[in-house]
Parts: C-alpha cells; structure tokens; sequence
C-alpha cells in the first residue's frame, strides 16, 4: 500500500533538495535518482529552465511523497517503485530528484520535479485531475509490484483505481466483464465464445470442463501482466465458466438472422456485397424461405446461377417445445446442423473458409504484438532522449558563456559576474559525454528533428496497433 501527497515549493528549492538527499537517510546516498539534472545542482537547472517558461506564478518546484506500508517494501523495491511513478506521471519531460528515506518504519520516497518541464517550458499544473492521476498510477504500480492497495470505504472490497475508473466505466475489469457480454451475445456455442475472446487479445486460461480442469476460467487482457479469475468475488457471478456456457448454451429462439449476421465471421466483407450478379445487380438473403433476390423485385431468374440453401429453422416458440426439455434440445442441434449446412453453402459462394480466417486473425495478432513491442522500445528511447534534449538545450544556450570566459583577459573576474551560467554549461558539457554525446559536432536542430520523428513514428504505430486490435475484435 503506498500513499501520496503533493504541495508546491516556491522559494526554497535547495534546502528542500538537500533535505531529501540526506546521507544518513537514504543509505549513504545510495537511494538518489535523478532525470535531466544533478542532485547537487538541481536548485541552479530549475531555474535556468524556469527562466524560458511564459507563465510565470510563484511555483518553482513541486514536492511529491510516496509512503508505503510499514514492512511492505525495502528501500531498493521502494526506490524502483517510486522511480517508475515519477517516469510514468512526469513522461520524461521534467526535471527531478528522486530519494528514498528507510530512516523510519514507513519507507518513504520524495520526488522534486521543476515546474516547468524541458520541451515546451510549460508550468506543471497541480489540480484534483493531477492529483488523481498520480494516486491512480501509484496504486496501479503497487498492485504490478504486488502490493496492498487502499480500499475505498465507500465500495468495500474495490481499490480506489477500479472504484474511480469504474465511476467514469472505463476500469479494466469492466472491460473484461463489457468484452464477455458482447462476446456471449453473439457467440453460437462456448467454443464460439472462447475464438471471439483470443481474436479480441485475450488470453484464456481453465475454460474445460470435467475432471482435471480449473476449477475458474480466468482472462488476461492484452497488455496486463496478470489473469482475472471468472469468479463470484472478483469478475461476478454471472461471469463463471459454467454461467457463461449456460448464457449461451442454454439461450432457446435461435433464429436465422443471427446466424446469418454471424458469417461475417468468415469474410470482412458483407454478404450483400459479395452476392451480386455478372451485371452488378446487388441482392439479399431471403432467411424465410432460403433464395437469393435482387433488389429490384424482380426475383433472381437474370442471375447466372440459382441457389437454394435450406435456411428454415425450427421455431421454437410454440408450447410443446416449452413443455418438452428432450424435444427443445433436439430442436436446437437440429438447428445447428442446419445453419452449417448455411456455413457450407456460403463457402460455395466463394466467402473465405474458417481456416484461412484463423491464419488471418492469428497472423493480425502476431502484427499486433509485434507493433506494440515496437511502441514500448519507441517510449523507452523518446524518455532517455528527451534528456539529452534538455542537456543539448542546456548546452547549446549556455556555450557562449563558456566561450566569452575562456577569451576574457580576467577569468576570475567573468567567472563571478556568470558563475550560474558556466555551471549550467559545464554540467550540460558533462553529462552530454556521459550520454556518448560529441559536443564538438552536436547540432541542436538535428537532435530536436530526431526527437519529433520519434514521437511521430510512435503516433503513427500506435494508431496501426490500435487499429489492428480492433480489427482482431471484430
């Protein structure tokens, strides 16, 4: 469990960053991280960021805590927890000084970031949503970590992540129970249900029934590390295994326009598109009484061929059929064994067979996995390299400086007068160098080209997964 509070800082950047790197309090210093900055000279980099931003306002830092539970971590888990919370809420676009105190029974992490970030110069803005987000990711993180998480008072028995993301209906156990119900909806049989959920990213695990299976079907959703178990307590008791195949299984009135709408399944596009004459003429399915007609009323006697596919079903809606459960399900795999003779017709009009579907689907969901690896390795390099833009920024505006002292005629004089700015160059000049950076032939222009096409390369593979994904769901 780790709890997080934040407030502004408006004068005392240094004594607050050397109060939180502390020797005695961070295991000798051990505990330090920082991001686009040096502990030791974070006080003069905030506010040579803080002089380019255009909003002005009193704040020049901010002050992040994050508490866990006493006994719940150690101070190397803490750290890597508390580093990965200012990474994911800050993205890489503001400066901070990361501590973890162990000198108290509750460990402890303080985050200082600027308040004006590296890229654009805009001020941070502290507000309920901030807030909220920052509490959201640090209980999403604890629970990656496999840590308590406070529970609301309100909804026992819900983190307060899933209670908040559940009162705007976008929590990820929602989505599983949202992408069930749809699934189930459409779904033929049980098997028809488990394909549908793997096309929608899915991974399932203890969907058998009989001796030696799970006792609960569980799903992981694409992109968690973790399955959710179909379960009274967790998903609820309407999302077991045994309940879902009695929603689909034990559903009577099947009817034949369903079934048609289901062979979508088996081409992306429509039947009405595909079933048109050598003269274009488009026509529809006639369910009631199993031929193709064109649209003119005219039936299909200009048609080059004449289909006749046995679509009748059995109707189930009279009293003998609601009195009889022997009679019910005879007349529901009657049904079945029709419609696939309806599949086998279709496969004669020339729509794709469900083998070459699933190598579709499973080669789309190798796409997929394969573009989203490629998102996360783009996220990884945009964060290291949107702190070399800030050095090269650093560096770039401030080299004069070092120039004018090198060629000045009293150095000691010059150094006084621009003390901070030389500093910042020579900090900028080293960490450069430490990054692999030849600060003889560094070009500004060319590192913030790089930097853009980064981002633009990661939108545009992001839309390619995301549409993808969707694709794969359908």
């Amino acid at each position: 469990m780790a709890v997080t509070k934040i407030h502004a800082i408006q004068h005392t950047v240094g004594q607050a960053v050397k109060y939180i790197c502390n020797p005695h309090k961070t295991d000798d210093k051990v505990l330090i991280s920082s991001f686009a900055c040096a502990p030791e000279t974070a006080d003069l980099e905030f506010r040579f960021t803080l002089s380019k931003a255009r909003d002005g306002g009193a704040n020049k830092a901010f002050h992040l805590i994050q508490s866990f539970a006493p006994g719940e971590v150690s101070g190397e888990e803490a750290h890597r927890i508390s580093k990965e919370l200012a990474d994911k809420i800050l993205d890489g676009k503001y400066s901070y000084v990361l501590s973890t105190h162990i000198d108290k029974q509750h460990i402890h992490s303080h985050i200082i970031f600027c308040a004006a970030n590296n890229i654009d110069y805009k001020k941070y803005h502290d507000c309920k949503k901030t807030y909220y987000h920052i509490r959201e990711v640090s209980d999403r993180l604890c629970a990656e970590h496999g840590k308590s998480v406070i529970k609301d008072f309100k909804e026992a028995g819900k983190t307060y992540t899933e209670w908040m993301h559940t009162r705007k209906g976008d929590s990820w156990k929602s989505q599983i129970k949202k992408d069930i119900d749809e699934c189930i909806k459409a779904a033929l049989t049980y098997d028809d249900f488990l394909r549908r959920m793997r096309n929608k990213g899915y991974e399932i695990n203890g969907a058998n029934f009989g001796g030696g299976s799970a006792k609960y079907i569980s799903f992981r959703p694409l992109g968690k590390d973790r399955f959710i178990r179909g379960r009274a307590n967790s998903l609820g008791a309407n999302y077991t295994k045994e309940k879902i195949w009695e929603r689909i299984e034990g559903r009577a009135g099947l009817n034949a326009e369903r079934m048609i709408k289901a062979t979508h399944i088996y081409n992306a596009k429509s039947i009405r598109d595909i079933l048109k004459t050598s003269g274009g003429n488009p026509h529809t399915f006639d369910t009631a009484n199993g031929i193709i007609s064109d649209d003119s009323g005219k039936g299909n006697n200009n048609s080059p061929t004449d289909y006749n596919i046995p679509t009748t079903l059995i109707d189930k809606s009279g009293e003998q059929f609601a009195n009889n459960i022997g009679l019910s399900k005879w007349a529901d795999k009657e049904n079945l064994k029709r419609i696939a003779t309806i599949y086998a017709e279709l496969g004669n009009l020339e729509l794709q067979p469900l083998d070459a579907i699933e190598y579709r689907l499973s080669s789309l969901q190798e796409q997929i996995t394969t573009e989203k690896n490629k998102v996360k390795h783009l996220e990884a390099e945009i964060l290291s390299f949107k702190e070399i833009l800030s050095y090269a920024r650093q560096y770039d505006e401030t080299k004069k400086y070092n120039t004018n002292y090198c060629k000045s005629k009293d150095p000691d004089r010059y150094f006084r007068r621009r003390s901070s700015e030389l500093n910042l160059f020579w900090i900028a000049s080293e960490q450069l160098k430490n990054m692999g950076i030849d600060t003889n032939t560094l070009r500004l222009k060319d590192i913030e080209e790089h930097y853009h096409k980064l981002l633009s390369d990661k939108d545009s593979i992001t839309a390619s997964y995301k549409s993808k994904r969707e694709n794969a769901g359908n």
